[in-house]
């Protein structure tokens, strides 16, 4: 039989905590989750604090902007005046669209821990680790080729939001949770990709709704991944 680590007393094979000092043995085992489960705690987040759109719905509209700037009489020839002023102000949006993506998952991270919400807060979260985020990008962009690491690069972000840890820790710990709840995964993603493929049928605002649909399968992937580190 296992001993205490606290009392030295002997214990039970799978007690959780010492009957003697109480001391915490070991992590109790957590609850087998469904990917059915994971998506209706995303869901129901997701409309109880709405405000977790907004990093979405901000890069959409700037998104909006830019294309319609490049889609203006004045800039159909190379030599019009505009296209330095366009060229700048589509950089500028790229780079605020670049920060508002990962400000998403921090905002997701938030809401799912029941923290409040602060769009600034989380921009400024991003821009204080940005060198670990565009590392994480350029990194992601090369897993992804494979498509078959693509939910690997989804939890690699995840965990570096999560944990707040070094890239190679979120990759060996992204890949730990594929083993671990392939299942499931497999599952939410393919209802990301048939969800996506619908709402890509409707008119004007398909971009928008896909990009909020996306929140909503980030926070499904956060609590497949906290439902995983409960479990350790």
């Amino acid at each position: 039989m296992p001993f205490c680590r606290s009392c030295g007393k002997e214990v039970p094979e799978n007690a959780v905590h010492c009957p003697h000092c109480g001391e915490r043995i070991r992590a109790p085992v957590a609850e087998r989750v469904g990917a059915g489960e994971h998506l209706s705690i995303a869901f129901r987040i997701a409309t109880e604090k709405p405000l977790i759109f907004a990093p979405v719905v901000i890069s959409g509209l700037i998104s909006v902007v830019i294309d319609n700037i490049w889609g203006t009489p004045f800039l159909q020839s190379r030599f019009s005046p505009l296209l330095f002023v366009a060229g700048i102000i589509s950089l500028v949006g790229s780079i605020i669209n670049y920060l508002l993506n990962f400000a998403s998952i921090d905002m997701s991270r938030d809401a799912y821990m029941g923290e409040p919400l602060d769009l600034m807060d989380s921009v400024n979260y991003v821009i204080s680790r940005i060198g670990t985020f565009i590392i994480a990008s350029i990194l992601g962009a090369v897993m992804a080729i494979t498509i078959i690491l693509i939910p690997a690069v989804v939890f690699m972000f995840v965990i570096i939001v999560m944990d707040e840890t070094s890239i190679g820790v979120a990759v060996s710990r992204s890949f730990s949770v594929l083993s671990s709840d392939l299942g499931d995964i497999i599952l939410i993603l393919i209802i990301a990709i048939v969800g996506s493929a619908v709402l890509g049928f409707v008119p004007f605002i398909s971009g928008l709704l896909n990009a909020c649909f996306n929140v909503v399968i980030g926070l499904a992937f956060i609590d497949v991944y906290h439902n995983y580190r409960k479990g350790l």
